[in-house]
């Protein structure tokens, strides 16, 4: 990210090939539309291009980061999406032709212990965590839709983040 922020498009290239699947991945997950995914994809990348000096390694990891990032933005979408239009949103088939064999393998890899690591959460976790990131609601929201308090809410989605996080770092890494 040092060298993203100094102008270096190598960087950004090899963040590039290692994250894409995991930001479009998420943004087809939260967007359910395949042309606004590849958007959110780009936009993501020009943003990271962009303000690059935003990231600081003593808050989280770049892969964290990254999807926090691509998480923010997809909101941003959805809220803009859910004011204009009042039909829903496409569902399209999963497919594209942009990830390579290698990248598909990978990224399947990392899916499978992500949804390990999901099963593993306790039931309220579960719940407010996929709430909060696949579907894009605010701590509020989710409060609202399983009518538990806030807190409890916001405790939840913490707790089960820890939990993915040590989960994932001891099956995936960084």
């Amino acid at each position: 990210m040092a060298a993203i922020a100094a102008g270096d498009r190598t960087a950004l290239e090899a963040l590039y090939d290692r994250y894409s699947p995991m930001v479009y991945a998420l943004s087809r997950r939260m967007l359910r539309d395949q042309t606004a995914a590849d958007d959110l994809l780009s936009d993501v990348f020009i943003e990271l291009w962009r303000r690059g000096e935003r990231f600081d390694a003593s808050r989280g990891s770049v892969p964290s980061y990254i999807a926090t990032l691509t998480r923010s933005r997809g909101i941003d979408r959805l809220r803009s999406l859910a004011r204009t239009a009042s039909a829903p949103l496409r569902d399209e088939s999963l497919g594209s032709t942009r990830v390579d064999p290698g990248q598909a393998i990978a990224t399947d890899e990392r899916t499978r212990h992500v949804r390990h690591a999901i099963d593993t959460l306790s039931t309220e976790q579960r719940e407010a965590v996929e709430l909060a990131f696949f579907e894009g609601l605010s701590h509020s929201q989710v409060a609202e839709r399983l009518g538990r308090p806030l807190g409890t809410i916001k405790t939840h989605i913490r707790q089960g983040l820890i939990h993915l996080r040590d989960l994932l770092r001891t099956q995936v890494g960084d």
